[in-house]
């Protein structure tokens, strides 16, 4: 199962400010030209992949945070706890409405669109999760 990542409108609000202005730049000035192409390939390479590849899989007894370029995943039998945060903390998340994943060995950070559904098929396959 497939969980739609959350992406909140700050988010892309700097993605869309910082492509804005390294574009008008490109358009409108003469100088400078090789900066502001890696400063806009740059902008697309960090940006991109996080709007395009951010949602949760579970799935082979697994959940699996998928954000960017890197992945993490936790055994769901291994899940302790999941609780609510909005810790601005550096995590792979792209809103602060956030959910922070607890196992015996490893904790994730992930926002999701819809929580609801993500709580219960969680609590199918493993019912000792505690939710705050």
């Amino acid at each position: 199962m497939r969980i739609k990542g959350k992406t909140s409108w700050w988010f892309w609000l700097v993605y869309v400010a910082a492509t804005g202005v390294t574009l008008y730049g490109l358009i409108f000035s003469r100088e400078s030209i090789g900066a502001l192409v890696l400063g806009m390939m740059t902008i697309q390479a960090v940006f991109l992949p996080i709007v395009l590849r951010n949602y949760v899989m579970i799935e082979g007894g697994k959940l699996t945070v998928y954000f960017g370029l890197g992945k993490e995943s936790i055994p769901i039998e291994e899940i302790v706890e999941i609780r609510r945060t909005c810790d601005p903390i550096a995590s792979s998340a792209a809103s602060l409405d956030r959910l922070v994943i607890k196992s015996r060995r490893q904790e994730v950070m992930c926002s999701v669109c819809d929580k609801d559904q993500l709580f219960q098929t969680l609590l199918k396959l493993n019912p000792n999760i505690k939710i705050n």
